[in-house]
């Protein structure tokens, strides 16, 4: 199993406009803790970005994509996804979010700062960073 997950977020890291996502841990700041969702029985490639990938300096908004895949690329449609954020907001909420079916969903965080997302898609947690960009300097 560990070597699927393993192959599956390489992958993910593989797909056009997708970083890789790191399974949930420690990362030095607090990481919110996403409310449960239905597991799915298969293995899945989960892929998730923000666009922009950094946030304005001050802060801003910025869309959260999320992309489940069977194993073998299909689209997984109808699979629950919950979001959670430290140091921003989510227009969601929480709520539970339902892939479409090109096996995607969105959300839209707001944030002053630099934000840790954490994901649950399928029963799977991931976590990643959506970062504030430099300052223009002229």
């Amino acid at each position: 199993m560990k070597r699927a997950l393993v192959a599956s977020l390489f992958l993910a890291s593989l797909l056009p406009g997708c970083r890789l996502l790191e399974p949930s841990g420690d990362f030095g700041i607090e990481e919110p803790e996403p409310l449960p969702v239905k597991k799915v029985d298969e293995e899945i490639v989960v892929a998730a970005w923000a666009e922009p990938s950094r946030l304005p300096p001050g802060g801003g908004q910025a869309q959260i994509l999320v992309r489940v895949q069977k194993r073998g690329g299909a689209a997984f449609a109808g699979v629950e996804v919950r979001l959670s954020v430290s140091g921003g907001s989510l227009y969601s909420g929480g709520s539970v979010l339902l892939t479409d079916a090109r096996g995607t969903t969105r959300d839209r965080l707001t944030a002053k700062g630099a934000a840790r997302i954490t994901l649950n898609a399928g029963g799977m947690r991931y976590s990643f960073r959506v970062p504030i960009a430099a300052p223009q300097t002229e």
